[in-house]
């Protein structure tokens, strides 16, 4: 199935990730490759980074890339 998907960067920033191969599976690289529309993070108290990254179903990356804002979000 040749459809896209969205991946979420947790603690993670664009500029640390390699847009020419395919993301990997990482505890910073949620994948969403089923059509999930909602996830539960485990996430130490503390601040936290989210950022979702649509990419093509071989996980790579569009030129230019397709993402959201950078969000920051407080955990206690």
């Amino acid at each position: 199935d040749y459809t896209g998907h969205h991946h979420l960067l947790v603690n993670k920033d664009l500029d640390d990730v390699n847009l020419d191969a395919p993301l990997p599976f990482t505890d910073q690289t949620v994948h969403f490759g089923g059509g999930q529309t909602e996830t539960e993070l485990e996430l130490e108290p503390g601040t936290h980074t989210l950022q979702l990254l649509f990419m093509d179903y071989r996980h790579a990356s569009f030129d230019p890339p397709v993402v959201s804002e950078q969000i920051t979000i407080m955990v206690e």
